[in-house]
């Protein structure tokens, strides 16, 4: 017959070790803490699992046909891709709408170009006249693509502002 009423433990023998429910539930502790670290760990070997692609528009795009491009002279602001697009009789040309300090989107002023953030000054060829930006506006590659529209390359650029000119 066992000591305890709830021993399972039929050997007559007192030597065994017995555990307090103190000891029981630290042991629990222990091994809850132990199975949340496992799934910590777990959990980020699986982030390395997954890919880390960022969404970012490509660096190519599109800015349609060359006669609708080109029908009007002035200069239009293109939000989604950040950039000025200038036209200019039958020439266009691309340039970023991004400062050069931190990355804010510049407004157009009458002097050139004004960053709303922390005040720096471009003229109207994109050159730095002011504030903490440390390079001046670039100019982006345009080309003609096969399907005959103009696409801008964001990828290739220029400092030259009678070079980014595209005769459409």
């Amino acid at each position: 017959m066992p000591k305890y009423r709830n021993s399972l433990n039929v050997d007559p023998d007192d030597r065994d070790p017995r555990i307090s429910r103190r000891s029981f539930l630290a042991l629990m502790g222990v091994g809850a803490c132990l199975v949340g670290v496992g799934q910590m760990f777990g959990a980020s070997m699986l982030g390395y699992l997954y890919p880390n692609a960022m969404k970012v528009p490509p660096s190519t795009f599109s800015l349609g046909r060359p006669e609708e491009i080109t029908a009007k002279d002035g200069k239009i602001f293109d939000p989604k891709q950040k950039v000025f697009i200038e036209t200019k009789a039958g020439k266009v040309r691309v340039q970023t709408a991004v400062c050069t300090h931190l990355g804010c989107t510049i407004n157009p002023v009458e002097t050139g170009y004004s960053c709303p953030c922390h005040g720096s000054t471009y003229n109207n060829r994109g050159q730095v006249t002011g504030g903490p930006a440390p390079k001046d506006l670039v100019f982006f590659d345009i080309y003609k693509g096969a399907s005959g529209d103009l696409l801008v390359n964001k990828a290739k650029t220029t400092l030259d502002w009678e070079k980014a000119w595209y005769s459409a």
